[in-house]
């Protein structure tokens, strides 16, 4: 008598979650249509790139390569430090594939060259972050040395009035307490 109630308290609750299961979809059981997510563009730069430049990426950089070839040892709060630079470089390279404001941005952001350097700036603002992540010296002295060509080479073609290292220019700036001046 057991197995009759066992076999029929079983048969109950399969049917009871068979019906609480959705039917099945068929030929004429369409699947709902979901709306395609709206595509939104990026916000545009209501600067001019050299703006974003000055304020931004020479700040970065100088972050990254003063340490680098500093003679004394480096702090774990200069790591740190640098770190953040080369992320805010990171950051940067894509700003500066964004047209601006300024007169030549638009021109600058369809140029081959200018997008192969800015390229080329992410892959050693990256090789710097990972080499300031794992304190290795050589690492950030090898992306600090690549970092000044890179500069120096864009700015000989698209803007060589204007010298690489902008933070020497502006003493707005403020100078980090562990930075050499």
């Amino acid at each position: 008598m057991t197995g009759i109630r066992i076999g029929s308290a079983v048969a109950a609750l399969g049917l009871a979650l068979t019906a609480c299961s959705p039917a099945p979809e068929t030929a004429e059981t369409p699947a709902p249509q979901t709306e395609p997510a709206a595509v939104l563009e990026p916000l545009p730069m209501p600067l001019p790139i050299n703006a974003m430049m000055v304020s931004l990426v020479d700040f970065a950089a100088d972050g990254v390569w003063r340490p680098a070839a500093q003679e004394t040892e480096i702090t774990d709060e200069q790591w740190l430090y640098i770190v953040q630079d080369a992320t805010n470089l990171v950051v940067s390279t894509t700003l500066m594939t964004t047209p601006g404001t300024g007169a030549n941005d638009a021109e600058w952001v369809q140029n081959a060259d200018w997008r192969m350097w800015s390229q080329e700036m992410q892959d050693v603002a990256l090789q710097a972050k990972a080499a300031a992540e794992s304190k290795d010296r050589e690492r950030l002295k090898l992306a600090g040395d690549r970092l000044v060509e890179l500069c120096q080479a864009c700015h000989q073609e698209f803007n060589p009035g204007l010298p690489t290292m902008g933070i020497n220019r502006f003493p707005i700036y403020p100078k980090r307490p562990d930075a050499t001046p």
